[in-house]
């Protein structure tokens, strides 16, 4: 295989890599899934792949005034990453959501440098450890809490979200924010509460009745 077929099969190969983790991703509806870190990777290889390539055709030396150095180029592509990952985190005054987005985001491009560099193995171990964190790890029975924004629009007055603040409060789901809008012409409620708890399941069973409540004109979490 001649130089250029050895360069696209590792393209391809931090293509495959990339919708391993992107996969993962979206399967948990994340900001970032598929096709982001596919680019992520792809893009991240590519950059090693013409350094190296820049440096066979022109045969550049250490003594060379013409530096092209695939290692300060992982180097940069590593931090340049950072201004995508932090695009993927929210937050707020009480919590903090899409971290392990950002440092999906983050690993993914040290996996297509990794193929870049021509390391195989280093890759494939790479994303199998990375796949681990994200879903073995996800699976374990550790307790901790869960964070969910849920929206809320009617036309009447506020004693309805008594109600619903009551329901919540009987299921130990904690109101760690709230925004509320009343327009007093039309009597239209739109009512945003940020919640907590350490059960989802609990979340999900509450909004499913809300939505069969003939009262809203709108109810959805994310």
């Amino acid at each position: 295989m001649n130089a250029n077929g050895m360069f696209i099969v590792r393209l391809l190969v931090a293509m495959i890599l990339g919708a391993f983790v992107g996969l993962e991703r979206q399967t948990r509806g994340r900001e970032a899934g598929l096709r982001t870190n596919i680019l992520v990777c792809l893009g991240s290889a590519t950059i090693i792949v013409v350094f190296q390539k820049l440096s066979m055709e022109f045969n550049v030396g250490a003594e060379s005034a013409i530096r092209m150095d695939p290692a300060r180029a992982a180097a940069g592509v590593i931090t340049g990453i950072g201004f995508l990952g932090a695009g993927t985190i929210v937050k707020s005054k009480d919590f903090v959501r899409g971290l392990t987005t950002a440092a999906s985001i983050w690993v993914v491009s040290a996996i297509g440098v990794t193929v870049g560099l021509g390391e195989f193995v280093i890759a494939y171990v790479l994303t199998m450890l990375v796949l681990v964190a994200l879903y073995a790890l996800h699976r374990l029975p550790i307790v901790r809490d869960h964070y969910f924004s849920l929206h809320m629009k009617w036309e009447g007055d506020l004693t309805l979200l008594d109600q619903i603040i009551d329901q919540l409060q009987e299921k130990g789901i904690q109101i760690k924010n709230r925004s509320i809008t009343r327009q007093p012409k039309t009597g239209s409620c739109h009512v945003t509460l940020v919640l907590r708890t350490r059960h989802e399941k609990t979340v999900a069973h509450l909004v499913s009745k809300l939505q069969t409540d003939t009262r809203f004109d709108e109810v959805g979490w994310h």
